[in-house]
């Protein structure tokens, strides 16, 4: 009886891997990649029987229209400031998410920095306040709002990001 039981999950089981396998082989045969850049960035769009997802680059994070105050005098390197706006469109629901990030550095103290911070975003949440890691935070609907801070090899990087519903910028 023990072996009847057995093989019946073993069936089942096979059935499961051959389904999985099935499964698998037709979303890669049905799914569809096209690449292509504009004035704005490039925009990458995959189609699958089960939707579609849009990936669009965008330019640099603009701290004044995020809400977020940069550290006076900190320096950006332009190349490393990126957005993604992401939508996913699975047929009835249709979602979108925009991600913005920025990177600063500066010779000021780490001490110094987060002072700042705290005083020009007193209504923000605390995250993490560690020797040489500080983070804080800002929820509102649908848009959540970055500052961290680190020290590094006696310099200081301070990122900025945002992440929403598009347009958030």
């Amino acid at each position: 009886m023990l072996s009847g039981v057995l093989i019946g999950l073993l069936v089942l089981l096979g059935l499961a891997v051959l389904g999985a396998i099935l499964a698998g082989w037709y979303l890669v045969h049905n799914v569809r990649v096209e690449e292509s850049r504009d004035e704005t960035g490039k925009l990458v769009r995959v189609e699958t029987p089960l939707g579609s997802l849009r990936l669009r680059e965008g330019g640099p994070l603009d701290p004044a229209k995020a809400g977020i105050p940069v550290y006076p005098g900190a320096q950006t390197d332009e190349s490393d400031a990126k957005s993604v706006s992401l939508e996913l469109d699975l047929g009835s629901e249709h979602q979108g998410l925009a991600i913005i990030a920025a990177h600063y550095v500066t010779d000021d103290p780490f001490d110094k920095i987060v002072e700042f911070y705290r005083k020009e975003l007193p209504h923000w949440v605390i995250r993490t306040n560690r020797p040489g890691n500080f983070q804080i935070r800002l929820s509102e609907t649908g848009l959540k709002r970055f500052v961290a801070i680190r020290a590094r090899h006696g310099r200081t990087r301070i990122d900025l990001a945002q992440l929403g519903e598009p347009p958030t910028i």
